[in-house]
């Protein structure tokens, strides 16, 4: 059974692609980086503009890289890996930021990370 989404359905997913999926989805989440950042400084000085250049470069990147993904992997499975991004952002958030995950943060991250499960089991 063929999927309309992408035409690859049946292909098995690999350890690699999964990595080179979560490698664009961590470029992706830069982008989110780069936009915080730039609420340090006063809108259009220049370091305001080095951070909105780098969030742009990042996600031109990213649209780039994202495009290879697809046409690699089923839709379905690659958008369902993209959601790795919230587990990303928050550890950027604590890493970088010194902001702090609460409960409801950790539980989010878990159910995602099971239905990601799910989604990649059924590529297998």
């Amino acid at each position: 059974m063929q999927s309309q989404d992408s035409g690859k359905s049946g292909k098995k997913i690999s350890l690699l692609m999964l990595i080179v999926i979560q490698m664009g989805v961590v470029l992706y989440t830069t982008s989110g980086i780069c936009s915080k950042m730039t609420s340090n400084y006063p809108a259009f000085s220049f370091m305001w503009l080095v951070w909105i250049g780098l969030e742009v470069a990042a996600l031109g990147m990213y649209a780039i890289f994202w495009q290879q993904i697809i046409k690699r992997v089923d839709l379905s499975v690659a958008y369902a890996n993209r959601a790795f991004a919230i587990f990303w952002s928050t550890l950027w958030a604590v890493i970088l930021f010194r902001e702090k995950i609460t409960p409801a943060n950790a539980i989010g991250i878990v159910v995602i990370f099971l239905g990601i499960q799910l989604v990649n089991k059924d590529a297998e």
